[in-house]
């Protein structure tokens, strides 16, 4: 895998724990459930400009629990680490 596939990877991956421990938490069957991710990237300065995903639940999500759905995808780890611009430092040994 690229470096933006393993990013969008963990993207992917972590809405998908949170939504399927929501599910379960809830009494909606999440077997199945699956998490898309496309990116974009632009040129100047290179980078990954934008992730999106697509969170599809099988069964279906009632429509009085789509809204709480969203916003635990979007309280992912991942998805909160990348909004706060987190501090990076690279080091030569």
């Amino acid at each position: 895998m690229t470096p933006p596939e393993l990013l969008a990877a963990a993207f992917g991956a972590c809405i998908g724990v949170y939504v399927t421990r929501y599910c379960k938490q809830v009494g909606v069957n999440p077997d199945d459930t699956t998490v898309d991710v496309r990116w974009e990237t632009v040129e100047e300065p290179m980078r990954v400009s934008r992730l999106h995903a697509t969170v599809t639940v099988p069964g279906g999500i009632p429509e009085e629990r789509r809204a709480a759905v969203k916003k635990v995808a979007e309280h992912c780890l991942i998805h909160r680490t990348l909004c706060a611009q987190p501090e990076m430092m690279i080091e030569l040994a």
